[in-house]
């Protein structure tokens, strides 16, 4: 064991406190435990572990150790106690067995040594359908589901009047028990829920008519529900302990209720996270000379302004104009697509007039066409 640094094995400074040493263990136990952790060097990394805080988590072989680089002192004569002395109670921190006791009941659903198991009950899952305005404002609605409930009559117990039942006598009313387990690393301590009571810590001697027993019931339910301003499509809104409530008559706390939102499309707008985007379609007339176009905002409208000689394809971006940003007071932006559109017809006349414009321009007029131009000729 000498050879070790029991330090560095266990992820602590020398100077580091019984807390500090009691929390590393606790943390690399729950790692590399074998019924936790499969993996090959699991098993040798576990034995590593425990070696260093059979040392380190007796006062006397830590004083030792420190000393002079054994637990066992200067003769170095001995192998030390063993494991067995920190599974059966030991001295130190309190023993092997209390910090695998909260290792598995962590597993287990439970609380804490003489706690009732703690169940928690299943999630629900449902979807919401939203407008684009109601999913960009936010909105309030009530929402109907069906989900498991405490049966009021028995107050969850499922036993009649909520009094004809008694403690379970395997289990004392803990709702557990625990078993203890002989391996090559020295004794372990697991619990799991009592299998006489299912874990409620009860007998029913004469069932609840309401529930027949099971202590909870399928109800309907409303719920209200606030939409923040902002949310999107595919997003999930959770409304902890809307759920159903744990199965059975044992004791716990109700599980979540998972809200889905599927957001309507826009007739104009096409939403990317909070920005919102467009193609403003307006007559070619208006890129080439400029004008006022009056475009829609999510609430109200305003008037762009497109500049003389504006180039079809251009994205002008509006700050702020966009969607909340979910939870913060803050905007996306809106970003406009301004698209040119020719004439669907020409008459007579107007193809005159353009001749007549057209003859006014050379190729430096149209830079992009005789930069492509140049360019088709070196092919």
């Amino acid at each position: 064991m000498a050879n070790k640094d029991y330090y560095e094995i266990l992820g602590v400074g020398k100077s580091a406190d019984a807390d500090e040493i009691k929390s590393a263990y606790r943390r690399l136990a729950k790692k590399y435990h074998p019924d936790l952790n499969k993996t090959p060097e699991a098993a040798e990394k576990f034995k590593e572990i425990n070696e260093a805080y059979e040392v380190l988590g007796n006062d006397q072989k830590r004083a030792n150790y420190d000393q002079y680089g054994s637990a066992d002192g200067p003769q170095f004569g001995g192998q030390g106690g063993g494991f067995g002395d920190f599974f059966g109670g030991g001295q130190g921190f309190g023993g092997f067995s209390d910090i695998f006791s909260d290792i598995f009941s962590a597993f287990g659903g439970g609380e804490g040594r003489g706690s009732r198991v703690q169940q928690r009950g299943d999630d629900i899952n449902v979807s919401m359908k939203l407008s684009f305005e109601e999913a960009v404002f936010g909105v309030e609605k009530t929402i109907t589901f069906n989900r498991v409930e405490s049966c009021e009559k028995c107050k969850g117990t499922g036993a009649k009047n909520g009094r004809e039942y008694t403690t379970c006598p395997d289990c004392r009313g803990a709702g557990r028990v625990r078993y203890q387990q002989n391996t090559m690393f020295g004794t372990t301590i697991r619990e799991s829920a009592c299998p006489k009571c299912s874990g409620t810590g009860k007998i029913i001697k004469e069932k609840c008519e309401e529930c027949a027993g099971k202590g909870c019931k399928k109800l309907s339910a409303q719920v209200k529900v606030k939409v923040p301003a902002g949310i999107d499509d595919g997003q999930t809104i959770r409304m902890r302990g809307e759920g159903n409530a744990p199965a059975g008559n044992a004791s716990g706390v109700s599980g979540d209720l998972n809200i889905k939102i599927s957001v309507a499309e826009h007739k104009i707008f096409k939403r990317v996270g909070t920005e919102l985007m467009f193609d403003l379609y307006v007559p070619f007339t208006t890129c080439l000379l400029g004008g006022k176009v009056e475009i829609p905002l999510t609430k109200g409208k305003m008037t762009l302004d497109i500049k003389e000689g504006t180039q079809s394809g251009t994205v002008m971006r509006l700050k702020g104009k966009g969607v909340k940003v979910l939870n913060k007071d803050s905007f996306g932006d809106m970003l406009v697509t301004i698209k040119s559109e020719p004439p669907k017809n020409l008459n007579k006349k107007a193809k005159e007039l353009l001749k007549e414009i057209e003859n006014t321009f050379d190729d430096n007029d149209f830079p992009r066409t005789k930069e492509f131009t140049n360019k088709m000729k070196s092919i």
